[in-house]
């Protein structure tokens, strides 16, 4: 389909022969040079039938029948020839079969514009490779966030507390010292330190979660002067000499191939608040921030919610130079996803971004002044949508 753009190109300079994005040329709306005649139900039909399903369930069925409209028959056909090798049975590719055709025949029976068709062929290829990506994603994010859980065969009210304690890490960041004292209350209450099931519960909730615990009771002893079920479960760890390593680094975190990553760079964001060290706090919730991203768009609102307080953060808190460096080598990188989310995915991640960018300015921090720090202009990019190009020029 490239060989459609090559009216539009990317950059100001003679010799520039990057195109525009397919996201770029739907949003100015330039669908001139798009030649419709050439579609095919190639990448529709490489989907797997669990792909397609997610396909389904997330793509505008406008844009999708549009976009059929313009195949011929035999492509056409095609895809009805995947979809009866793809469904469970033949009852189900009736039923679906019929509503293809159902609503095909009242797409065509409307005048469908050119621009609408142009549209379709642009933005139903980037709703694909959402598809394909997220339903791989979820699995593998499934897969990755399970990893350090215990065997819990036979006690599920055992497997209940881990398994909210790894999902709140996830979420987003502003509800984790709540909700970590939330199940902390109940497991204190159903705590029986005389049994040794539960000894070995306590034991490996405190291997995982000790270190944040921890530094959460830290938090809420210093900032609302009292006690909580966050201080009863480290006094435990005390009594019981199973005292976290506090002194692991962010340099042996980044290391780390399990979800144990984020934890420790929790821990150590939250320590910064503590210790009131700006340094240590940024440094911390950038690395949260990389890491929660490594799952983007799986998490999305807990990447989103991160992003905009590492964003503020930045405005307001003095940078240091390698701060700086590492803030902007992860908007450099950030265009990435844009190989991977939808039209709409795209533009809405992008308008987050410049509201931030519009209203609290991080940009305007002294330190991006310094000839030590990278240039800003990966930042201002966003504004004026040219901020894949620094990534681009990087690939």
């Amino acid at each position: 389909m490239k060989s459609f753009f090559n009216f539009f190109k990317r950059g100001n300079l003679p010799d520039d022969k990057r195109e525009l994005p397919y996201w770029l040329k739907i949003k100015n709306g330039q669908f001139d040079d798009i030649d419709v005649s050439h579609n095919t139900v190639d990448s529709l039909i490489t989907l797997s039938s669990p792909e397609f399903n997610e396909f389904v369930s997330s793509v505008n069925h406008d844009m999708l029948f549009v976009y059929l409209s313009t195949m011929s028959d035999n492509e056409i056909q095609r895809f009805y020839t995947y979809l009866e090798n793809e469904v469970n049975t033949k009852s189900q590719y009736d039923t679906a079969r019929n509503q293809f055709e159902n609503t095909m025949s009242k797409v065509k029976a409307n005048k469908i514009s050119d621009e609408k068709k142009a549209r379709a062929t642009l933005e139903t290829p980037l709703m694909i490779n959402f598809a394909k990506h997220i339903y791989h994603a979820i699995t593998d994010f499934i897969e990755y966030t399970s990893q350090d859980y215990c065997n819990y065969a036979t006690a599920d009210t055992f497997a209940m507390y881990e398994n909210n304690l790894s999902e709140i890490i996830w979420k987003e960041m502003k509800y984790i010292p709540d909700h970590f004292e939330q199940v902390l209350d109940h497991f204190q209450g159903f705590y029986d330190e005389e049994d040794a099931e539960h000894q070995k519960l306590f034991a490996h909730l405190s291997n995982r979660f000790g270190l944040l615990i921890a530094t959460l009771n830290r938090l809420v002893v210093k900032t609302e002067n009292r006690n909580s079920s966050l201080n009863w479960f480290t006094g435990k760890m005390l009594e019981y000499e199973l005292v976290p390593d506090v002194e692991i680094s962010i340099s042996q975190s980044k290391l780390l191939s399990t979800d144990k990553k984020l934890i420790n760079f929790l821990s150590t964001t939250f320590a910064g608040i503590c210790d009131e060290s700006d340094d240590n706090y940024l440094s911390s919730l950038i690395c949260v921030v990389q890491t929660l991203f490594e799952w983007y768009p799986v998490n999305r609102e807990a990447c989103e919610y991160a992003m905009v307080e590492m964003m503020k953060s930045i405005a307001v808190k003095k940078v240091n130079v390698e701060n700086a460096n590492d803030f902007l080598a992860f908007f450099e990188e950030l265009p990435r996803f844009y190989d991977v989310l939808s039209y709409d995915k795209i533009y809405e991640f992008k308008e987050l971004i410049n509201h931030v960018l519009a209203n609290y300015k991080p940009q305007d921090n002294e330190i991006f002044d310094s000839p030590e720090v990278k240039n800003k202009l990966i930042l201002l990019n966003y504004l004026v949508d040219m901020e894949d190009l620094y990534y681009e020029s990087g690939k």
